[in-house]
């Protein structure tokens, strides 16, 4: 079975901050096939792990928003 690309996010973790996210992928035409909670925290962020049917242009798109895309190395420390 092959691995499946997910990027991880730091989501203001406030009520509306899922939601700002959510709106960065809409107005860039992005979709998400699927999105889960992490269970730790990223200091005052929640980790949030999605899958885009684009991974780099999602990626992208957030990053240039201020969005901060977590590497493998960070997530797994945590």
């Amino acid at each position: 079975m092959g691995t499946t690309k997910v990027l991880a996010l730091e989501i203001p973790d406030r009520p509306g901050g899922l939601g700002m996210v959510l709106q960065i992928l809409a107005t860039a035409t992005i979709n998400v096939e699927y999105m889960y909670a992490f269970v730790q925290k990223s200091g005052e962020n929640a980790v949030v792990i999605f899958r885009f049917d684009e991974p780099e242009r999602a990626a992208h798109a957030l990053q240039g928003a201020g969005i901060r895309v977590l590497a493998g190395e960070e997530v797994y420390a945590m």
